[in-house]
Parts: C-alpha cells; structure tokens; sequence
C-alpha cells in the first residue's frame, strides 16, 4: 500500500501534525463552552439558521468523531475476528442526547474524546485501510454505497466537518452576542491565505513591494 502523507513531512511528523489539529478543533468546543453566558445561549433556537442551536451544532460535531473511533472493532470492547473491516457509517449518528442540552455533558464528552485520540495515536496508523458506508440517495431502493478510504483520510474529514459546524455556531454567537475568537470555524487554508494577504499588506506598506 501506498502511504498517505503530503511534501514536505515524514509519516511521525503527520501523525503529529494531525492528531496536534485534532486536539486543538476538540479543545475550541471546550472553551467556548466555558465562556458561554449562563441562561439558554446553548439551546437557544437560532433565527438566522432555524432549528440550529450551539448544543444541537456541537452534539453532531462529536457524533463524527465518536463514530469513526467506535466503528473501529479493535476499539468497540466487543468481540470481533481479525479479518473485520473497519466500516465507517457517518449517517448512523445519535440525535437528541443530553448533550444537546446540557453544556457540561458537552464538555466532559470532548474532554473524554481528546483522552481517547491521545490514548490511540500511537497504536492505528494513519494510512490503515478503512470502508465508508454512506447514503447517496434518500430512495429506499437505492443501496448505500460503500468507499475505500483510510483512517486519517476520515479523520481529516471529522476534522473538517467540525470547522464547517464551529462556523455555523460562530454565526448562531454573532447572532445573540456572544463573543467568539476571530479564528474560530476558519479553515486552515483559509488563515494561511489571511496571513499571506497581511504579509504583502506589511510589505507594501514598508516599501519592500
């Protein structure tokens, strides 16, 4: 099998960098957590986005993540044979769970995340071979469909897919005025591509453009 990976870094230099990103995406959650003003702000019903609320946004963050760790049969604690693959089914996600609701169920549950991503990083590699089940059409007789993959190509995703919804909770905080952090639900290509643009900024300004 061909290793996954991208210029400029070895396989141990990936694992870092990925699962350093991963940790910091579940920690944002946490702290935002902490700063939320007392009162309904977690469950409150946004206008701008109907029938979103940060609660709602953070518990489907965390479905992701929890279900491409608990669809691993090494992980689950259940019996499995060493030929099992690792099948991945994102649409199998839980609704309408205590977290949803309560803020400090939300922060103990991406706290315990974070100890379990710590607790694996050096026991999965990266590029182990994975099958994503998905449904692609909502009629009920279209099979779903299954795709190769590797696990940090779906850990990338969960990374991903969490900033897409920190954007969407950033937007339901604008919304009541709740401070956020100006990077919070911004893609990394995204900040480089700011910081780039401040760098010339910089430089015409001094006179070295």
């Amino acid at each position: 099998m061909a290793s996954s990976g991208y210029m400029g870094t070895t396989p141990l230099n990936q694992q870092t960098i990925i699962y350093t990103a991963t940790n910091q995406l579940l920690q944002q959650v946490i702290d935002l957590l902490q700063h939320l003003p007392d009162g309904d702000a977690y469950t409150r019903p946004s206008i701008v986005m109907p029938g979103g609320t940060i609660g709602k946004h953070i518990r489907h963050v965390y479905d992701h993540f929890n279900l491409l760790l608990a669809s691993n049969p090494e992980l689950n604690q259940q019996q499995h044979h060493k030929d099992d693959i690792w099948t991945i089914d994102f649409d199998a996600r839980s609704r309408d769970q205590p977290m949803e609701r309560d803020r400090r169920e939300a922060t103990s549950c991406f706290r315990d995340m974070q100890n379990k991503f710590k607790d694996i990083e050096n026991k999965i590699p990266l590029d182990t071979p994975v099958r994503l089940a998905a449904t692609i059409d909502p009629s009920s007789n279209i099979p779903r469909a299954r795709f190769n993959s590797s696990y940090d190509r779906e850990l990338w995703y969960c990374c991903m897919h969490a900033i897409h919804h920190y954007a969407a909770i950033k937007a339901i905080c604008i919304e009541n005025n709740i401070p956020v952090t100006s990077n919070f639900g911004m893609a990394p290509s995204t900040t480089q591509h700011l910081q780039h643009l401040q760098q010339q900024q910089r430089a015409k300004i001094s006179g070295h453009l």
